[in-house]
């Protein structure tokens, strides 16, 4: 998976635009990124990505993209 492909699942979980989310965001700067956003995130990266929170639980405690790819990067995944 590419990082635009990863940007388009996060913006299908948060049910926001492409264009509102960069590889810079945070999760402060996107109002639908709240607590239920962010396990809404997390199931899907889950699905995508079979199972990787429990492999890498310190997605549970990400707060921006960067974050998030840094941790799929180390899977292999991206």
């Amino acid at each position: 998976m590419t990082e635009n492909q990863l940007l388009g699942e996060i913006c299908a979980a948060l049910e926001i635009d492409l264009s509102v989310l960069t590889l810079d965001s945070v999760s402060t700067d996107i109002e639908q990124w709240d607590s239920l956003g962010h396990i809404t995130i997390l199931a899907r990266l889950d699905s995508l990505f079979e199972n990787v929170t429990e492999r890498y639980p310190e997605l549970a405690e990400a707060t921006s993209i960067a974050e998030i790819l840094e941790v799929l990067k180390r899977d292999g995944q991206i």
